[in-house]
């Protein structure tokens, strides 16, 4: 049974690869490679006897326990979940028109860009010139700096200039190399999604050749991830280290706790019906206002759930913190409702429409922390995103009051 639900899993995560692509659904495609990579150490279930989730600890089964079969479970109910949303989906039109009136103007976006872009140069050279300095006093700072960045991107993707273009490109890079000096990986998904904002602006010359280019591209890109979290952990760059840190890292780590979930409270008894997500929205507020009032922070970026840590282990997959308030149907559930909402907001470029490719490049900086980390990566892009409208309103008030 375990054989068959996982060569189904595989199956549905190849279908849905190809027709995203087909589709140019590219935020979709990455959703789901995201939700499947922690479980792919079930493959070896197809011509092995043991299953190995992490190489250190008491992390291998052996096919026949109860655990692979219910952890097998739950990766086929979240992909089934994902998969049909989707194929819902291509029965609902595609709304592409650009006849609509917009309240604001191009200035108006363009009068922000350059608060958003005060914003990333100030942080980018502090990083480059206090390489030691991680501004821990500022709760949020970085992820901050990083949506700042993508809204000058998608100004310069929205309303295109070889100018703003090349900028555009030299500020992700800048920020990399700062971000990566002081052993952080978030340059990763601020450069996935100003890869993705880039092809979904242009997805009319997408070809297939520029998919495996972009796909040689993104190898790289997580190889530098990989090899710069071993430099801060002052790991040796041997042969067999990096393929170790390959086969088992962050992303392997956060389907860890639903070993314990998968084993001991598999009945239902500890379900908590909805309170971490609601706990997520009461997480919304920067850290420092739980200070003031002597309240502890529910949720924490990097801890999305009060009744789950594991020091220097990462964070919890989305289908844990589905599981642990919803049961499997919460797992299905879950999966369907992420890639609903993805597909709104993958619904093809609109031309000239900013907050439209600004929404879709928050979604895809956060795809990645929001699968692996906890929904309130996601929520805290749209709280920015909402928050940037007050911005774009007073500009519009300054140029029209002027």
């Amino acid at each position: 049974m375990v054989i068959l639900l996982v060569s189904t899993c595989l199956l549905i995560l190849v279908v849905q690869i190809i027709l995203c692509l087909i589709s140019k659904k590219y935020l979709v495609a990455l959703y789901a490679v995201c939700y499947s990579v922690p479980f792919l150490g079930l493959v070896s279930s197809l011509w092995s006897d043991t299953v190995t989730l992490w190489p250190i600890g008491d992390y291998s089964f052996y096919l026949d326990e109860q655990f692979v079969f219910r952890l097998s479970l739950v990766w086929f109910l979240g992909v089934a979940g994902g998969l049909t949303a989707y194929l819902l989906g291509l029965l609902v039109p595609a709304d592409i028109s650009s006849s609509r009136r917009a309240f604001f103007s191009p200035i108006d976006f363009k009068l922000a860009g350059l608060v958003f872009l005060s914003v990333s140069v100030f942080f980018v050279l502090f990083r480059l010139i206090n390489v030691e300095a991680m501004l821990e006093m500022f709760a949020g700072v970085e992820a901050v700096v990083v949506f700042s960045i993508i809204a000058v991107t998608a100004l310069a993707f929205a309303y295109p200039s070889w100018y703003m273009l090349t900028f555009s490109a030299l500020l992700v890079l800048a920020y990399s190399v700062a971000n990566a000096m002081t052993g952080d990986r978030d340059f990763v998904v601020l450069v996935v999604a100003y890869v993705l904002g880039l092809m979904f602006r242009y997805s009319h010359l997408i070809k297939f050749k520029t998919l495996l280019c972009v796909a040689a591209f993104m190898l790289v890109v997580l190889s530098s991830g990989v090899i710069v979290s071993m430099v801060r952990m002052d790991v040796d760059l041997t042969t067999d280290n990096i393929e170790q840190f390959f086969l088992f890292n962050s992303w392997n780590a956060i389907i860890l706790p639903l070993v314990q979930q998968l084993t001991g409270f598999w009945d239902g008894e500890h379900l908590r019906y909805g309170q971490t997500y609601l706990d997520m929205f009461l997480s919304l507020a920067p850290s420092p206002i739980y200070s003031a009032f002597g309240v502890v922070k529910p949720i924490t970026v990097d801890n999305p759930a009060y009744w789950y840590f594991i020091t220097g282990m990462g964070g919890i997959h989305a289908a844990g913190v589905a599981f642990e308030n919803f049961g499997l149907f919460g797992v299905f559930f879950n999966g369907f409702i992420s890639v609903c909402f993805l597909r709104f907001v993958d619904s093809g470029w609109r031309d000239q429409d900013f907050l439209q490719l600004f929404l879709y490049m928050l979604c895809a900086a956060s795809v990645m922390h929001w699968v692996w980390y906890g929904e309130i990566s996601l929520l805290n892009a749209m709280v920015f995103y909402v928050l940037s409208f007050g911005l774009f309103f007073a500009m519009k008030l300054v140029r029209v009051l002027k």
